[in-house]
């Protein structure tokens, strides 16, 4: 007979999280069990709930977001679709970015759109016009992210927030770019990440969290059961072990990329620069305000075209030609053909994407390496 009392009681608690490699959680008495269902007690049931590996995650998470909970998913694409699967509902509105996630477009258009929701696309440099989409009684949610990937765009968040609640309208900020650390003051409602960026940080594990209030949290997470999204104990640990260098390494990304970012903008190879932490970005004024330091993503144009932008990728050592975000490891990667070729109208205003852009996702390689890199290529 296996023994149930298997686990050793001490006084110690450990540096490191233990990972829970269990799906069913046990108590001893019909009793206890009542006390655990009825929340007159604390405890754990079963994965799809949640265990204590993922618990400290979320504890983590929300703690250096400053959100009242946080609940961890598989993907980052699946917190996305939860949320919006969460507060949206047939005969609904939702306004998107233009320049947002892909996969959160993609979603919208092909998944929500097919069950009846209503969608309105609006630019970064259209946003003035907010309060004029919105239909009254319809609009329910509006898609927020800042910076926007691939183009680093920012938006007013405050600014948006504010003419979302004049019209009860919930808002959701996709905040994978910027960080956990930044945008905590914003009053939105719902923050969500893709783990597998900055929390992860290696690019060795997927996940995502939705957070918010306990109960906006909690309504998102229910409405979702059926979907039965679960972070894996082992994914969640690697993630909690990654976190406790979240701050240096995001500190030294965004140092690199500022200084990338005006080794570029002062080549005479490169035609345009986007990064906001130059004055010459669009949005430089509100990211100065809004923003503790500016990330890791840079978008830049190749002087010579399409042509002279494949040289130049394929010159690259330092840099990874991928997908990703938030590594350590330093990416480049065409942004037509990664992120825009399902959009043509991505070529179009201040965020065009075209067919010599190029986005970085800079690491923390030391710099001098990372500038020689970017030189020997452009030459």
């Amino acid at each position: 007979m296996v023994e149930k009392c298997w686990a050793v009681k001490t006084k110690n608690d450990p540096m490191v999280i233990p990972s829970y490699e269990t799906i069913s959680f046990t108590l001893p008495t019909m009793e206890s069990w009542e006390d655990l269902l009825s929340g007159k007690e604390p405890g754990w049931v079963y994965l799809s709930d949640g265990n204590p590996t993922l618990a400290a995650l979320e504890t983590l998470l929300a703690k250096l977001q400053g959100t009242e909970t946080c609940w961890v998913t598989s993907t980052g694409k699946s917190a996305i679709a939860a949320t919006l699967l969460a507060l949206l509902q047939k005969d609904d509105h939702l306004i998107l970015l233009k320049e947002g996630y892909k996969s959160t477009r993609l979603f919208s258009e092909g998944i929500l759109q097919k069950f009846g929701v209503d969608i309105t696309m609006v630019g970064i440099d259209e946003l003035d016009s907010l309060a004029s989409l919105i239909k009254p009684g319809k609009t329910r949610v509006i898609m927020l992210e800042s910076p926007t990937n691939p183009m680093t765009r920012v938006i007013d968040l405050k600014k948006c927030v504010a003419i979302a609640k004049e019209h009860n309208i919930h808002t959701i900020l996709d905040n994978s770019c910027a960080g956990f650390h930044q945008h905590g003051d914003v009053p939105v409602d719902v923050i969500v990440h893709s783990l597998s960026k900055f929390a992860s940080g290696v690019g060795d594990v997927m996940g995502g969290a939705v957070m918010g209030s306990k109960e906006l949290v909690k309504q998102i997470k229910n409405a979702n059961v059926w979907n039965s999204d679960v972070l894996a104990s082992d994914s969640a640990l690697q993630i909690w072990k990654s976190m406790q260098t979240y701050e240096l390494r995001t500190t030294r990304q965004s140092q690199n990329a500022l200084a990338i970012a005006r080794f570029l903008e002062a080549h005479p190879q490169v035609e345009r620069v986007l990064y906001p932490g130059l004055a010459s970005h669009p949005d430089h004024g509100i990211a100065k305000t809004q923003m503790k330091d500016f990330g890791c993503v840079i978008a830049f144009d190749v002087a010579g075209g399409e042509k002279a932008m494949r040289k130049v990728l394929n010159s690259l050592n330092c840099f990874n030609i991928a997908f990703g975000t938030g590594f350590t490891q330093s990416i480049a990667n065409p942004a037509w053909l990664f992120y825009a070729r399902s959009f043509p109208e991505a070529q179009e205003g201040k965020s065009a994407i075209n067919h010599n852009t190029i986005r970085l996702s800079v690491g923390i390689e030391p710099e001098a390496e990372l500038l020689a890199d970017l030189e020997q290529a452009l030459a």
